[in-house]
C-alpha cells in the first residue's frame, strides 16, 4: 500500500504537467505565444522559471553529490552560482528585455541577427547550430538524472526511467511551448525550494548534534572542511577556485536563462524578480550542500554520490513520502529539459527552417517548432543511453554555451563596436577552444569555460575593430536603443 501511495503521488505530479501542457496549448495562438509566452510572464514566474531552468537536476543530484565527495570545496561552485545569478539579473536582464523588444526579436538568435544587421542569417544559423548541439548534450545529462531517480526511488530499469521522464517533458513542451514551460517551472521551482529547505532541517534533527556532525566528518576525513578539498600546491588550488567561480562567468551565455528575461511582461518588475531569484538560489544551493554534508556523516560511502538526496530522504523520512521527494528531483530535471528543448527548437525554426523555406507568416513556424521538439528529444535520448555523471556532462555543455554566447551577449548589449565578422569569429574561437581544451585533457588543470570565454571575447572584439567596426545602419540603430534606455 505504501508503494502504491508513492506511485499515486508521483503519477499525480506527472499528470499535472501534462494538464498544464493541455491548458496552455489552448492559450497558445501565435508564434510569440509558443516561443516566448507572448511576453506575458509576471515577476514570480520569470524569477522562479529562470532559476529552476538554470539549476536543473544537478541541484538535487550533482551539487549534493559534489558536497558529499568534496566537502567545503564545493562552496566555490556555490560562490560562482551566486555571483553569476546576480550579474545576470542586474547587468543583463533589463537591458536584454528592452533590446529584444526594441529590435522585434522573439528568440535570442533572432536578436543577434537584427542587432548585427545580418540580412543573410549567417550569425543566426551558426548560433542555432551551437544551441541545438549543446542543448542536446545538456538535455541528455538531465535525462540520465531521471533514469537514476526512478531507479533508486521505484526500482525501474535505467532505460525505462529515461523513457518515462523524456515522454512527459516532451508532451507538455510540445503542446504548450514556452507558456507551458513557464507555468510548469513555477510549480516545479516551488517544489524544489520546499524540498531543499525541508530535507536538511529534518536530517539535522536525526543526528546527535551539530558538534557530533563536525567531529564525525573530521575524523572520517580531516580535509572535509577545507576550502581546497585537500588540494596541495598553488596551481591545483587555483584550478579549484577558478573552476567554481568560473561557472558564474558563464551565466550571460545561457540561452535558456536569457529567454526568461525576454518573456517578462513589464521590465520594471525585473528588480523584484532579482530579489526573488537571489533568495531562491541562495537557499536552495545552501540546502543542496547541506544535504551532501549531512549525508556524508550518515552514510560515509555510497555507490553513486549523486543519489545522496534520495538516500538521505529515505533514511530520515517515512517510506510513504518517497513519492514526494522523487517528484522534487524530477521537477528539477524536467524544469530544465523543457527549456532546453524549446530554446533549441525555436532556434531551428526561426534561424534555419525560416531561412531556407518560404514562410508567409510566423504562425507557420509553430508546427515546425513542435516537430523539432520531438526530434531533439529523440537525439537527447540516444545520447543519454551511455549514462554518466549528471554534473560532468552539464558542466561541459554549460562551458560550451558560455564561450560561444557570453561575449556575444555582453558586446551586443553594451558595445557599439561589435560587427558580424567579429561575432562569427568569436563564436567559432569559443567553440574550438572548448572542444580542444576538453578533449586534450586540459580540463583537469583548468575548467575549459575560462579560456573559452576569454579567447572568444578577445577574438570577437579584436576582429570587430580590425574589420572597421559596426556598419552605419547598425550603429545608428544601437544608438537609438541607448537613447530609449535613458528615457
Amino acid at each position: 500500500m505504501t508503494m502504491w501511495g508513492n506511485y499515486v503521488i508521483f503519477g499525480g505530479y506527472l499528470l499535472l504537467l501534462v494538464a498544464i501542457g493541455y491548458v496552455t496549448y489552448r492559450k497558445t495562438t501565435s508564434y510569440d505565444d509558443y516561443s516566448l509566452a507572448g511576453r506575458s510572464n509576471n515577476k514570480w514566474i520569470t524569477a522562479i522559471s529562470a532559476e529552476s531552468s538554470d539549476m536543473s537536476g544537478w541541484l538535487l543530484l550533482g551539487l549534493p553529490g559534489m558536497a558529499f565527495s568534496m566537502g567545503f570545496g564545493s562552496l566555490w561552485v556555490v560562490t560562482g552560482i551566486l555571483f553569476g545569478t546576480l550579474f545576470n539579473w542586474t547587468v543583463i536582464a533589463n537591458r536584454l528585455r528592452r533590446a529584444s523588444e526594441f529590435y522585434g526579436a522573439v528568440t535570442l538568435t533572432e536578436f543577434f541577427e537584427k542587432r548585427l544587421g545580418d540580412s543573410r542569417g549567417i550569425i543566426g544559423c551558426i548560433a542555432a547550430i551551437v544551441i541545438i548541439l549543446f542543448m542536446i548534450i545538456n538535455a541528455s545529462a538531465e535525462i540520465i538524472g531521471s533514469g537514476k531517480l526512478l531507479n533508486i526511488a521505484f526500482g525501474l530499469e535505467y532505460k525505462t526511467g529515461i523513457v518515462l521522464g523524456l515522454f512527459i517533458v516532451m508532451i507538455y513542451t510540445y503542446l504548450g511551448g514556452y507558456l507551458a514551460v513557464s507555468w510548469s517551472n513555477l510549480i516545479q521551482g516551488s517544489i524544489i525550494f520546499l524540498a531543499l529547505i525541508l530535507v536538511p532541517l529534518v536530517a539535522l534533527g536525526h543526528i546527535e548534534s551539530s558538534a557530533w556532525l563536525g567531529e564525525h566528518l573530521l575524523k572520517e576525513n580531516p580535509e572535509f572542511f577545507s576550502f581546497f578539498s585537500g588540494s596541495s600546491g598553488f596551481w591545483s588550488r587555483c584550478a579549484l577556485v577558478l573552476g567554481g567561480i568560473g561557472i558564474g562567468v558563464g551565466y550571460p551565455g545561457q540561452p535558456h536563462i536569457l529567454t526568461s528575461f525576454m518573456s517578462i511582461k513589464d521590465p520594471r518588475e525585473i528588480r523584484d524578480s532579482t530579489l526573488i531569484a537571489m533568495l531562491w538560489v541562495g537557499l536552495t544551493t545552501y540546502g543542496a550542500v547541506m544535504v551532501g554534508i549531512i549525508g556524508r556523516a550518515i552514510f560515509q560511502d555510497i555507490g553513486d554520490p549523486e543519489q545522496i538526496f534520495l538516500a538521505l530522504t529515505g533514511e530520515v523520512f517515512p517510506s510513504y513520502t518517497i513519492g514526494l521527494f522523487a517528484a522534487a528531483v524530477m521537477a528539477a530535471i524536467l524544469s530544465s529539459v523543457s527549456a532546453y528543448f524549446l530554446v533549441a527548437a525555436a532556434s531551428y525554426a526561426s534561424n534555419i527552417y525560416k531561412r531556407f523555406k518560404k514562410v508567409e507568416s510566423l504562425e507557420q513556424l509553430v508546427p515546425v517548432e513542435r516537430l523539432a521538439v520531438v526530434v531533439i528529444s529523440v537525439a537527447a535520448f540516444l545520447m543519454s543511453l551511455s549514462g554518466g555523471l549528471v554534473f560532468d556532462i552539464a558542466l561541459y555543455a554549460w562551458g560550451g554555451l558560455a564561450a560561444c554566447f557570453g561575449p556575444l551577449v555582453l558586446l551586443s548589449l553594451y558595445s557599439e563596436k561589435i560587427n558580424l565578422p567579429g561575432a562569427v569569429v568569436g563564436m567559432l574561437v569559443g567553440m574550438v577552444t572548448i572542444l580542444g581544451w576538453y578533449n586534450l585533457g586540459y580540463s583537469d588543470f583548468l575548467y575549459e569555460l575560462i579560456p573559452g570565454f576569454a579567447f572568444s571575447l578577445m577574438a570577437m572584439y579584436g576582429v570587430s575593430l580590425g574589420t572597421g567596426g559596426a556598419s552605419v545602419a547598425s550603429l545608428q540603430r544601437f544608438r537609438e536603443f541607448r537613447t530609449l534606455l535613458k528615457s
